[in-house]
């Protein structure tokens, strides 16, 4: 056999055995990103806070929806003050089941599916999103069971995920994250019903977005019930070993005491995201906690707003009183 080819024939066998090697060169890079809050706790000069969560993720040509608020509402006015347009969104990714992040889901379906076309098509939510939440009362806690007759009734698509996955060019939902880290960043008075019975409410479902970038990983978290920690680690080793471009949401932090917030704060240190934007059940002094704690800036860790945007390239632009 000639060399040439014994040499194109050890790089093709190399390449299949490498099949993990391959595919982390083939996965594709968003070239133009940017990220803008529609609900949070604070609200600034324009839109109106609420007890709640949502952020429109435009990367290159698509658009995708994480969260959407808790007022019915709420998302929607916001974005008209803002001058967002949302019927750019096909794509729906709902960060688990709570209503402060759902509560607009059905609003924004019914307001956009009547005018056609391919908007707010998909939904994309972890596994353990629809299982029962009962209470003492003997109610059912998880409103969404019931939601998802309506999604289906309208023609939505919805994706239920096990592991992370690719859903857009670049863009990646991590799925049920796995908690190699003790953060507890949940309510522990809830219940779940799960095939081991009724066991309180770790909240399994818990996942985060995951944009892939030249700078690393934007990575978008609801209340980071599952730890930011864990969510931070959880994507750099199950999708790709990449820096921490940013990281915004809520991380659920606002009632951790000082041991905690210090552990977060070494951890975020040796994780070393470029920019991070603490907002709705992260805590005001808790991201001060954590600025001080992981080594970082007024200009590199901020709280977010409504209207509050990431940028690539830029990173975050908070509001005036947001840093």
């Amino acid at each position: 056999m000639p060399a040439v080819l014994r040499v194109a024939l050890i790089v093709l066998l190399a390449a299949v055995v490498d099949g993990e090697a391959v595919a982390a060169d083939a996965r594709h890079l968003v070239e133009k990103l940017n990220v803008t809050v529609l609900s949070t706790n604070l609200a600034e000069i324009h839109g109106r806070g609420e007890w709640g969560w949502s952020a429109l993720v435009e990367a290159d040509d698509r658009c995708v929806l994480f969260d959407t608020g808790n007022h019915p509402d709420n998302v929607l006015s916001n974005a008209a003050v803002l001058d967002v347009d949302l019927g750019c969104v096909t794509d729906v990714v709902l960060s688990h089941h709570h209503a402060d992040h759902t509560g607009g889901l059905l609003t924004l379906v019914d307001a956009f599916r009547k005018r056609g076309g391919a908007m707010f098509a998909r939904v994309h939510v972890a596994r353990g999103f629809f299982l029962p939440r009962p209470r003492a009362s003997g109610a059912e806690g998880n409103t969404m069971i019931a939601a998802r007759e309506h999604l289906a009734a309208v023609g939505i698509e919805v994706h239920v995920y096990d592991r992370p996955t690719e859903i857009m060019p670049g863009i990646w939902v991590t799925g049920p994250i796995e908690r190699r880290h003790p953060e507890k960043n949940y309510p522990t008075h809830l219940n779940v019903a799960t095939s081991e019975g009724v066991v309180p409410d770790y909240i399994p479902e818990s996942q985060g977005l995951a944009v892939r970038t030249d700078e690393g990983f934007l990575v978008v978290l609801g209340c980071g019930h599952a730890g930011i920690v864990n969510t931070l680690d959880y994507v750099r080793s199950e999708i790709a070993a990449e820096p921490i471009a940013g990281v915004m949401g809520g991380f659920h932090l606002f009632t951790a005491n000082d041991e905690t917030l210090d552990w977060a704060g070494a951890q975020l240190a040796r994780i070393a995201p470029k920019n991070v934007m603490g907002a709705h059940c992260t805590g005001v002094e808790p991201l001060y906690h954590l600025r001080r704690t992981a080594g970082m800036t007024r200009q590199s860790a901020v709280i977010g707003s409504v209207g509050a945007t990431f940028e690539l390239g830029r990173g975050f632009s908070p509001g005036p009183l947001a840093h």
